[in-house]
């Protein structure tokens, strides 16, 4: 786990190419404080070159050979890597079985005899997260590589003389080249709409810096013309009716306590995140029962309601069952404002939610603790049907399919398990059999705040923001959504920059891509079952969690009452920025608006603190960026 930085030239360069490259590597000593490494190497017949900066965090071979930029024995080939390639043991053996020999135990090393063994076809070999630059001096290009769900960010700035490209933006805008330049449909995207429609596609905050795609690499050559291809996606017509219960609650426990199992290899101290719900509590006693001894845990208190805010009563189960070192963080919003300042200099962009502020102080008590690898349980909601609006698309599957009955029986179920209305499923269930009609509906579920931009932006920026998935059933079409394009994207980007601003290395076993083909090729009903969701890992952990969290109803998520802190101990904060010269300043607001909006809120008329907490961000990193 580290950052990594370069740029490649067609031409001879009118700087210095050395100090630029360290001054790019610098700024992301955070990911990397452990060692650093830089490069410049010519190429080519008219004064091409590549420089190649490195800031190294040590988990896999602590010693100096597994130093960066790391090159072949012919040095022709030179790698920079971001990451962790958990297989790398399983793929040492195949290539030292093919004659290749290796001077260290590192997976850097793995990865650069891999891609001499195979080219560009051994990244569908990696099961991990990373992002890669390959420079290869033969054939005169540059490489970068995104791992299947783009949890490692690797940024690039294609100008006309240098193509730049940083695990951070802000390392990008150290370059000489780059122009910096705010993203206005971006910033529409994130004050208009949910937090899960600003991160769909490959775009940042700053215009002309993009990422590397998800599932794919980009190549440039001496001319910086690029070449992008994507080497792995799902198969929305695999999914298999006909699998047994039993079968298919087997398989997913092998593929699960494997997943952990390879994200427990690590030359550093383990530890795991624990909200109390199914997913990191499955992560945590799968964990324990591979190491078989306790591990260290972290879990947060963000407010008083027992359930919602605090999770502890279900916790503490499982502390006891794992005998865990623990430790509870509980965040004092009365020092939010500077904490999200301090947060944006790790960032680089304004912050999804309220939730990213309580994690990135549980960081910071897992760096204090001096653990540098940590588990979490993101994504188990998409893959397995966690929120409860995935139950009313498998109704609307099981009426579609003709099984009436079973649809009013998990209805009832639903209904009871969840105290919700039967008003509820039939409103519901009318909005999906609309949306097949047009997708552009589904961004109606969530307030739409374009009202406080000014007219122009609005104007020119509004459009559908929907895709239509390829699934031919909608349980599997919105999780599918949720995975690739809507809240997997949005929460992998904060949980990156919180880990890496305190040199840890976060591992999410349920994004392991062996178990994503697998639980997308399974029927909604091994997902939800008697009013409940993520039925196969209820039964898969039987006997492994316990029973209190295995078998919980309700379902809370990790969140903070932000709308009453906004209404309290941080309101003269946000009237004082909602009303500053410098906001008012920047053309993009109806502050008049905003007045409004904020008095509504602080009246208890409406609770808007999703679009108070971006509005917070979104001040405070044009202040960070743009007012120097």
């Amino acid at each position: 786990m580290c950052g990594i930085a370069g740029f490649i030239g067609a031409i001879k360069p009118d700087f210095d190419a050395a100090l630029t490259i360290r001054q790019m590597t610098d700024t992301m000593s955070h990911r990397g404080p452990d060692d650093m490494g830089c490069k410049v190497v010519s190429f080519g017949n008219n004064g091409s070159y590549a420089a190649l900066g490195h800031r190294r965090l040590k988990i896999i071979d602590l010693s100096e050979r597994g130093h960066q930029p790391m090159s072949n024995d012919t040095g022709t080939i030179y790698i920079i890597y971001n990451g962790e390639v958990y297989n790398y043991m399983e793929l040492k053996a195949e290539l030292t079985s093919a004659g290749h020999s290796f001077v260290s135990t590192s997976d850097t090393e793995v990865i650069l005899r891999a891609y001499e063994q195979w080219g560009t076809e051994c990244f569908s070999k990696f099961n991990g997260m990373w992002a890669v630059a390959i420079f290869d001096k033969n054939r005169g290009k540059l490489i970068l590589a995104s791992d299947r769900l783009g949890v490692k960010p690797l940024y690039y700035y294609n100008s006309a003389s240098d193509f730049v490209f940083a695990s951070e933006i802000k390392a990008i805008l150290k370059h000489p080249k780059t122009k910096k330049e705010p993203n206005l449909e971006k910033i529409f995207r994130y004050v208009s709409r949910n937090y899960r429609y600003v991160d769909t596609d490959d775009t940042s905050f700053f215009k002309d810096i993009y990422q590397v795609p998800r599932s794919s690499f980009i190549e440039i050559d001496e001319a910086l013309a690029t070449k992008q291809t994507s080497y792995w996606h799902l198969n929305p017509n695999l999914i298999r009716h006909d699998i047994k219960d039993k079968d298919a609650v087997d398989q997913f426990r092998d593929i699960f306590v494997d997943a952990v199992r390879l994200r427990l290899r690590s030359d550093v101290p383990v530890g795991c995140m624990l909200s109390g719900g199914m997913d990191s509590t499955s992560i945590t006693c799968a964990a324990y029962k591979l190491l078989k001894h306790p591990i260290v845990t972290f879990s947060g208190i963000t407010g008083q309601q027992k359930g919602v805010y605090d999770e502890s009563e279900y916790i503490d189960s499982v502390i006891r069952d794992t005998n865990a070192d623990y430790y509870y963080i509980k965040p004092d919003p009365a020092d939010i404002f500077d904490t999200v300042e301090e947060m944006l200099g790790f960032h680089d962009e304004p912050i999804c939610t309220v939730t990213w502020y309580s994690l990135y102080l549980i960081a910071k008590k897992i760096k204090d603790e001096g653990i540098k690898v940590v588990l979490n349980g993101h994504a188990g909601d998409e893959l397995l049907a966690g929120y409860w609006d995935h139950y009313h698309y498998y109704f609307y599957d099981l009426f579609e399919d003709g099984e009436i009955d079973t649809m009013y029986k998990e209805m009832a179920a639903w209904r009871d398990n969840h105290n919700r209305s039967n008003d509820e499923i039939k409103k519901t269930i009318r909005f999906i059999s609309s949306m097949k009609k047009n997708r552009g509906l589904e961004v109606t579920k969530f307030t739409d705040y374009s009202y406080l931009l000014n007219k122009e932006i609005v104007e020119q920026y509004m459009t559908v923001l929907s895709k239509p998935g390829e699934f031919s059933d909608e349980l599997s079409r919105r999780l599918y959504l949720e995975m690739f394009y809507e809240t997997v994207p949005a929460i992998l980007r904060p949980e990156d920059r919180n880990t890496m601003s305190q040199s840890i290395e976060s591992r999410s076993p349920f994004l392991d891509y062996r178990l994503i083909e697998f639980c997308f090729s399974l029927p909604g009903r091994l997902k939800i079952r008697n009013g409940l969701g993520k039925w196969i890992l209820r039964e898969a952990m039987k006997g492994v969690l316990p029973e209190d969290v295995r078998t919980r109803k309700d379902k809370s998520g990790f969140i903070a009452p932000a709308d009453e802190w906004f209404r309290t101990i941080n309101k003269a904060q946000m009237y004082a920025l909602i009303n500053s010269e410098s906001l008012k300043k920047r053309g993009i607001f109806n502050v008049g608006q905003l007045n409004n909006m904020f008095e509504e809120h602080t009246a208890g008329v409406k609770n808007h603190q999703m679009v108070l907490w971006q509005i917070l961000n979104l001040e405070l990193w044009f202040r960070r960026f743009f007012d120097d």
